[in-house]
């Protein structure tokens, strides 16, 4: 190495680096492009704006790529750079030449020169060096180059010691120093011309040779000795280590700070404050950490310190880390030097030789020896051995000599360190004492700028005054000004005031006189109530007297009895006595007849007063009853005469508070005055303010006047409304004794009904049996007999095989009805040939001929075996009753499945008989049919294909699991009885599910089922209410209705059959046509030869008509306008209609506003009504006004504006008459039958009557604006009224937002009650509801609410510019869209809130969502809303998961056991019992990423959720699933993302807005203390906000502790000491509702300065307020920049 080169110098071994560096880079044309070498050279860790430097000072000829030479340039400059070294301004010229070496062999290992692989055995003698400080180097005796021959060598000892330190006692570093030997070109000398020896030597190579001796040694296998010595060595200097020396120096002195026990090395917790002040992440710290502890000791030592600091500052740059420590940034003592051992081993680095040449060994000397070359080998041998052991003895001699020398050299070291410390200890007292010099100096500079400073402050202080005074004079003047400008607004506030206070006054009066009227009421009422009282008292008085002559009766009765109890005594005793006397029987007889006499008037007079106390009794009670009235009444007449006295209160009280409001517009009268005259230069205007005042009150009286006259016309108008009411509630009474009468009747006629209903079921069941028996009677008869029927050909066939008959269209066939053949095809004779031929091609003649009966051809006629075929009549019952019951036994059991293997028939196996006591009919199927087997036995099998039952083989099929069958939806669709309707009214409905349908469209029901059937129409399938079709009469069935030819379609095109109800289409197939709805689908037979025929819907489109086509079977609705095509328009979906600018279009249908339903060209279909406009004839104006004179007088644009307001007041009727008829046919009778509760009945009509009110408020005006115009006139304004009423329409937002519940609650009772559902549809066959059910009329309001505003928005297209009603039109337009956004998101809120609920009931919620309130607030985004739920599966385990995505977080669930999510099962439905466990923790939204599959275009719908660390690949059903999903969970992550940062940016804006305040307020949170507590556990999860104006800091939380420790720093800008105050909250952190508030403290800033000056910047403990425990420890600093004043 060349101590003396340039460090601008590229070194050839840095050049070959260079190129490898450059070759990987896999350069193109020997160029590397700027992306390549962008992405290489940022590995560097330099800045961009550095290596953009490097770069144009690298590319010498700018054409922007690199070659060789420019790449290793760069690489040169990006490792001066990396050491710390400053880049020229200029390329140096010496980094353009070509490196030169002064040996180019000096990077080639000696055993590798020679050939040779590693020689152990010549480092034997080497081993004792490991231990020796000083080498000596022979030096051979040199020879004449001339000579053929080396001489041997003679050891000589050397001056230059060849290695001067082995190990680590040389160098601080621990390397070995290499001297250069003494170099000599190649070409000093020829090459030597032979080697007779290992030893031997050139005599021109010097010292080198010393080197190639010991490169012997060393193992070419083991180490790679390719590189260049400064690349495989570690003796790196300090000058190659990244660090800067400004950083090493400083970071040293930190060192040695920090190391107070001068230990050498630093333990963890020293360094871990000086690492905390960088503010770097845990993750950040902890890389470093692994970085610096180059020798992982768990310390650091000082270059392993200054190596952590110098990472720091890489990472608060902003540069990244590297994951590995580069060798550069290894520190120098650390990265271990050459051993000794290494050295002798041969793994160490090589001694560079000076010659190669020399080495070498011509052949043809080799020949010419006469010695062997073992003999030669051994001799070089003994030599090489002699040599060594001389050499060692030199050695020692020389190491003791070294050893002598250093300890010289130690000595004089020590006196050198003595001697430099007492001239440094010199240095620092001298300069201790210049330190001392210059702090003087700086004090006195410090005072004079001190004084200087006050002098500037008292001059800024004086000008300050001066500003100051005059700011005052300019705002004085302003104040002035503004109070001039007050007393101005205050006059004209005042003048408003004086308008306001007389409109109260009239107000005031008016209530004074609704008071008074009042009053009079009340009076009048107590005048009635006291005359009632004095009734009552009257009577009482009547009721006293009667009842005190009853007591004195009573008293008087008593009297008597008591006299005649003595009486009775004496005659009782008198009788005893004539008994003893024996008086004569005549005067015994007497006596005992008077005896009786008096018993029974004593009986009499008991029984009197028995009545008489029961009487008194009742008097009593009524006496109690009216006292009791009486009581009441007075309590009335003393309540009455409170309110009397409240209202005179209330009179007297307004009537002080108008005198006080008088004086008091007299005092500002008075005041106004007073100013008017002080202000004599305004006494124009005050005049001018007078004459303004007069012509007010004039205005004022005028309407004055005007009110009496409108209170005149109010009051006339209450009579009339009252009258109105009245008689209103006489016809409501009329109606409803008339539908009581009529209820009573209907109920007599329903009686009536079902009892004749009974009799004519019991005579239709008697009927149907005698036909049925007819019937039998006739198959039997036509079994027995088997004669020919005539059919006429309908269409032309033509035979495709020989099995089948050719025929012409008109043609007589004779067919053979009972020979047995595949479904759909009849087995006929036509021009003498026999065959088959389609049944539908075909109709059977009205009067059919007898013909003989036809034999059957040997190809189709079975003979069956004997057991079959020969069967008696009541074994024929008792098989068909065997079929029948094995049908029912297959349907209850679990069917089994067998596919044919090949074809078979009954005649192809007439030696197969099946058991005797079996059915005879054998089963014909082709190969590939699946047959459902009923019954197995031995080798006949009994099943059913396409209807058809049967015995068979079994040999010819195969079973087959269930559900594998290519045609179990076939079989299954065979199974299942699909009815035809068609339907009698048009059917539209917004829900979702719903089948909508035009009156005349046939329909095929799948599931009946209550009021509302299951349907299909084509693709569509959906519910219908069942009133609205009947079923589809036979055309036989129809009296007077000719039959008519079936139309027959003949398939054009493949259709696939999605589902059962459709029918699967080839190109070629023939279908019968049944049905023709106006969507374009038809429903038709599939007539395909060896299926049982197959009906089913398929689409116009794919079919053409053969033959002459008939009528629809359905009748097509007449048109109800004519519309022309403004634009073309081509239809995106199938049911939609395609047309061209300017076509005529009939239109079939307007119910729907936006889509119409039209027919053009023979294609019916939906149209856009923005695409179309009426013609002439279709004019709406057309049908307002009959009055053609009229009609001429407007323009066309005004004429459509009438027609318009026309149809919103015809469509306005009409609903209202919709409102009170669900009044009247559906709420009276609910009611009034008691089926349902009070509360029951307002879910279902929830505040009907104040629609009803709205609607007919709006009504009437708008008959009124159309009377007042006239009845054939024009109406000019309309958009003031519908502004107005628009606006109290607020009762359909709770109405429509309770049609969730009113639906749930109306199926329910419908599905638990029969009877109700029953009472229901009697209800609902009134001639008034046209076949709709409760349901339908339950939509209205909410249909005509979202009307109103396309009705309003034609009225306003064609209302001319300038015209009146434009903008209240225009007005009237926002409010109707404004309401409907109301009513929209009250039923989305409603539906919502519900959906939560579910959920909150049926998810079990564990872990940190256990006690989690669904229907909630969430943390930071509002009210939470569920966005989206769904059925999910696990692409790998196809685990079914349901998907539930709320706002903030999405939660995945299981259930576990299968859920269906249809009918009764599905989500968020009431009926559903299934709980849903949690799968995984709730994602937040903030922290998930979603991602499409790498190939979109995948038809399997997957997606990936990745939250945090963990990716989830899910899978949906359908890709636009897939697509909603990605979509919704997208925009809530960006919502819940974008509003997280938006808080954040306010939250820093905040902090960051630079104020010039007049100091800081430095603020240390330390900790908080018994907190409390929020978690179920007793924990919380606390963090602080403290907040001063709009500054604001938060510090992080910390998890499940009461007493958090956050030493969280902040500092606040003071604005004013004195307003300023410091506020500090500690709240709990939730993530799923908002953060709970835990405490709240205030410290104003005053308050904090006072503390300062007694004691200083301290710690204190801040209690929290509001809440019951609680406290926080802060340190405040405060620090002002210049004192208070």
């Amino acid at each position: 190495m060349n101590g003396g080169a340039s460090v601008w110098a590229i070194t050839p071994e840095e050049r070959g680096k260079h190129d490898k560096q450059f070759e990987n880079l896999a350069p193109v044309l020997g160029y590397v492009s700027g992306e390549q070498a962008r992405k290489f050279f940022l590995q560097s860790g330099l800045p961009p704006s550095v290596l953009a430097e490097i770069w144009n000072l690298a590319d010498i000829d700018y054409d922007g790529k690199m070659d060789r030479l420019e790449f290793s340039i760069a690489m040169k400059l990006i490792k001066l750079k990396l050491q710390g070294q400053n880049l020229p301004s200029a390329l140096p010229v010496i980094m353009k030449q070509t490196p030169t070496s002064n040996n180019n062999n000096a990077n080639i290992p000696l055993s590798a020169r020679f050939g040779m692989g590693s020689m152990p055995n010549l480092s034997i003698g080497l081993s004792s060096m490991s231990t020796m400080s000083t080498l000596p180097i022979l030096t051979p005796i040199p020879a004449n180059p001339p000579l053929p021959s080396v001489q041997p060598l003679v050891p000589m000892p050397m001056t230059l010691p060849l290695i001067t330190s082995l190990g680590n006692s040389g160098l601080p570093n621990g390397t070995i120093n290499l001297l250069t030997p003494t170099l000599v070109p190649n070409n000093a000398g020829p090459p030597v011309s032979g080697f007779s020896s290992p030893m031997a030597f050139s005599p021109t190579t010097g010292m080198s040779k010393a080197n190639s001796l010991l490169d012997l040694g060393s193992s070419s296998s083991n180490s790679s000795s390719t590189t260049s010595l400064a690349s495989n060595s570690p003796m790196m200097g300090a000058g190659d280590w990244a660090v800067p020396q400004a950083s090493r120096l400083k970071y040293r002195q930190q060192f040695n700070t920090l190391d107070k026990l001068m230990t050498g090395y630093l333990s963890g917790p020293q360094v871990r404050n000086a690492l905390m002040a960088s503010n770097l992440t845990q993750t950040q710290l902890a890389t470093i950490w692994s970085l610096a502890d180059v020798d992982k000791d768990g310390q650091l030592r000082a270059d392993e310190f200054i190596l952590a600091m110098h990472l720091v500052d890489m990472a608060k740059t902003g540069r990244p880390l590297p994951l590995t420590l580069p060798q550069d940034l290894v520190p120098p003592s650390l990265r271990g030097g050459i051993k000794s051992g290494e050295l002798v081993n041969g793994t160490g680095p090589y001694m560079t030789p000076s010659l190669i040449d020399s080495t070498e060994v011509e052949p043809a000397q080799k020949n010419k020896s006469s010695v062997s070359y073992e003999d030669k080998l051994k001799e070089n041998f003994a030599r090489g051995s002699a040599e060594l052991e001389k050499r060692r003895l030199a050695l020692a001699e020389e190491q003791r000599k070294e050893r002598e020398r250093r300890e010289r050299e130690e000595r004089e070291a020590y006196e050198r360190r003595e001697r430099e410390a007492r001239e440094l200890e010199n240095r620092r007292r001298l300069e201790e004492e210049r330190r001392l010099e210059r702090q003087r100096e700086m004090e006195r500079q410090r005072e004079e700028e001190r004084l200087r400073e006050l002098e500037r402050k008292e001059a800024a202080k004086q000008e300050m005054e001066r500003q100051r005074r005059e700011e005052w004079e300019r705002r004085r003047r302003e104040e002035l000004g503004r109070r001039k400008e007050e007393e101005q607004e205050e006059i004209s506030r005042l003048r408003e005031k004086k308008k306001s206070l007389e409109l109260e006054l009239e107000a005031v009066g008016n209530k004074h006189k609704q008071i008074s009227d009042r009053l009079r009421d009340a009076q009048s009422k107590r005048r009635i109530q006291k005359a009632e009282v004095d009734l009552i008292n009257q009577k009482r008085d009547a009721r006293i007297t009667e009842i005190n002559t009853l007591q004195l009766e009573f008293e008087d009765w008593q009297r008597k009895l008591s006299q005649l109890v003595p009486e009775q005594q004496r005659l009782t005793e008198k009788l005893r006595n004539i008994g003893l006397k024996k008086l004569p029987s005549v005067s015994l007889t007497s006596l005992t007849g008077t005896v009786t006499e008096k018993s029974m008037n004593c009986r009499r007079l008991k029984d009197q007063l028995d009545i008489l106390e029961k009487e008194t009794t009742d008097k009593l009670a009524q006496m109690e009853q009216y006292n009791k009235e009486l009581k009441e009444l007075r309590e009335k007449q003393v309540k009455q005469q409170a309110v009397l006295d409240n209202l005179y209160t209330v009179k007297e009280e307004k009537l002080r508070e108008l005198e006080r409001r008088r004086e008091e517009e007299r005092e500002r009268k008075r005041r106004e005055d007073e100013e008017a005259a002080r202000q004599a230069k305004l006494e124009q205007e005050r005049r001018e303010q007078e004459r303004r005042e007069q012509e007010m009150r004039e205005r004022q009286e005028e309407e004055a006047r005007q009110r009496r006259l409108l209170e005149e016309q109010r009051a006339k108008q209450r009579e009339a409304e009252e009258e109105e009411e009245r008689q209103a509630k006489a016809r409501l009474r009329a109606a409803q004794e008339k539908a009581q009468e009529e209820e009573r009747r209907r109920r007599e006629e329903k009686e009536e009904e079902e009892r004749r209903k009974k009799r004519e079921m019991e005579e239709e069941e008697k009927r149907r049996k005698e036909e049925e028996e007819q019937q039998r009677r006739k198959e039997e008869q036509e079994r027995g007999g088997g004669q020919l029927t005539t059919y006429r050909a309908l269409y032309s066939f033509v035979a495709r095989n020989a099995d089948e008959l050719s025929i012409d269209a008109d043609g007589l066939i004779e067919v053979d009805e009972h020979t047995v053949g595949e479904p759909g095809w009849l087995c006929g004779n036509y021009q003498g040939n026999r065959g088959w031929f389609p049944q539908s091609y075909a109709e059977k003649c009205p009067a059919p001929s007898t013909s003989e009966t036809a034999q059957s051809s040997p190809g189709k006629m079975s003979r069956l075996p004997p057991a079959l075929n020969t069967r008696h009549p009541c074994v024929e019952g008792a098989g068909d009753i065997t079929v029948s019951a094995l049908s029912d036994a297959s349907q209850s059991s679990v069917t089994l499945f067998a596919r044919a293997l090949s074809s078979w028939s009954a005649t192809s196996e007439t030696h197969l008989d099946p058991s005797s006591d079996a059915s005879g009919a054998l089963l014909s199927f082709s190969q590939g049919d699946v047959i459902s087997v009923l019954q197995q036995r031995d080798d006949w099998w009994f099943g059913q294909l396409n209807g058809t039952q049967g015995w068979f083989p079994k040999t010819y099929v195969t079973l087959e699991p269930a559900g594998n069958s290519d045609v179990d939806l076939l079989d299954s669709s065979d199974s299942v009885q699909l009815e035809e309707y068609v339907a009698l009214y048009t059917y539209e409905s917004p829900e979702t599910g719903d089948l909508t349908f035009v009156e005349g469209d046939v329909v095929m029901v799948t599931e009946r089922e209550g009021e509302w059937w299951r349907g299909c129409i084509g693709d569509q399938t959906g519910v219908f209410p069942s009133n609205y079709v009947r079923p589809v009469e036979p055309e036989g069935s129809r009296p007077g209705v000719s039959s008519k030819k079936p139309e027959l379609a003949q398939a054009v095109t493949a259709a696939e059959a999605p589902t059962v109800n459709r029918l699967r289409l080839s190109p070629g197939q023939l279908i019968v046509v049944r049905a023709k709805n106006s969507t374009g689908w038809w429903l038709g037979e599939l007539q395909v030869r060896g299926k049982k025929r197959q009906k089913g819907w398929f689409h116009s489109s794919h079919v053409k008509l053969l033959g002459p086509s008939s009528s629809k079977s359905s009748p097509s609705p007449l048109p109800v306008c004519q519309v022309i095509a403004m634009y073309d328009y081509t239809a995106a979906n199938q049911d939609e209609l395609s047309f061209s600018k300017g076509q005529l279009i009939n239109i079939l249908d307007k119910t729907n506003p936006d889509w119409w339903k039209g027919e053009a060209s023979g294609v019916t279909g939906l149209l856009p009504t923005n695409y179309i406009k009426m013609t002439t004839e279709s004019d709406p104006s057309q049908q307002w006004c009959a009055d053609l004179m009229t009609l001429d007088t407007m323009t066309p644009q005004e004429r459509k504006r009438q027609g318009y307001i026309h149809e919103l007041i015809q469509t306005e009727e009409t609903y209202v008459e919709d409102l009170e008829l669900v009044l009247e046919v559906f709420y009276k009778p609910m009611s009034e039958s008691g089926r349902l509760t009070e509360a029951e009945m307002t879910v279902i009509f929830v505040n009907w009557r104040e629609l009803i009110m709205c609607n007919t408020k709006l009504l009437k005006a708008l008959r009124v604006r159309k009377q007042i115009g006239g009845e054939n006139m024009p109406v000019q304004l309309i958009g003031d009224l519908l502004a107005s009423e628009l606006a109290h329409m607020q009762p359909y937002i709770r109405f429509c937002s309770c049609q969730l519940n009113t639906a749930a609650l109306l199926q329910s009772k419908t599905h638990n009650q029969p009877d109700f559902k029953d009472f229901l549809k009697k209800i609902a066959t009134n001639y008034r509801c046209k076949g709709m059910p409760l349901s339908s009329f339950l939509l209205k309001p909410m249909q005509r609410i979202t009307r109103y505003p396309l009705l309003i928005k034609n009225i306003l297209e064609h209302t001319a510019e300038g015209h009146a009603d434009r903008e209240p039109l225009r007005v009237a337009l926002e409010r109707a869209e404004e309401l409907c956004l109301q009513v929209n998101e009250g039923v989305r809120e409603k539906e919502n809130s519900d959906r939560l609920e579910w959920i909150q009931n049926h998810i079990q919620c564990e872990g940190p969502i256990e006690h989690l309130i669904f229907n909630s607030l969430t943390n930071c985004l509002g009210p939470r809303k569920l966005l989206h739920s769904g059925r999910l599966c696990k692409s790998k385990s196809s685990r079914e998961l349901w998907a539930f995505l709320f706002n903030d977080f999405l939660l995945l669930t299981h259930s576990a056991k299968p859920f269906s999510s249809s009918g009764s099962e599905k989500l968020f439905s009431p009926k559903t019992n299934v709980q849903l466990k949690m799968y995984k923790t709730p994602l937040f939204l903030n922290e998930v990423l979603v991602k499409m599959p790498p190939d979109p275009s995948s038809d399997e719908p997957l997606f990936h959720v990745s939250h945090i660390d963990r990716v989830y690949t899910l899978k949906t059903e359908t890709l636009s699933e897939r697509t909603a999903w990605v979509q919704k969970i997208k925009a809530a992550s960006e919502h819940f993302i974008e509003t997280e940062k938006k808080k954040r940016e306010k939250a820093y804006q905040a902090r960051s807005l630079k104020t010039s305040g007049i100091g800081r307020l430095l603020v240390t949170v330390i900790e908080a203390q018994e907190l409390k507590a929020c978690k179920p556990n007793g924990k919380s999860n606390p963090y602080c906000e403290l907040t001063m104006g709009a500054q604001c800091y938060t510090s992080r939380p910390v998890s499940d502790t009461l007493n958090p420790k956050w030493n969280f720093n902040c500092q606040f800008f003071i604005k004013d000491i004195y307003q300023d105050v410091l506020s500090i909250t500690v709240f709990e952190k939730d993530q799923f509702s908002p953060d709970d508030f835990l405490g709240r403290t205030e410290v104003p800033v005053a308050t904090i300065k006072k503390d300062m000056e007694s004691k200083g910047a301290a710690n204190r403990r801040l209690l929290l307020h509001e809440v019951p425990t609680g406290e926080v420890l802060v340190k405040l600093d405060l620090q002002l920049y210049e004192p208070s004043k």
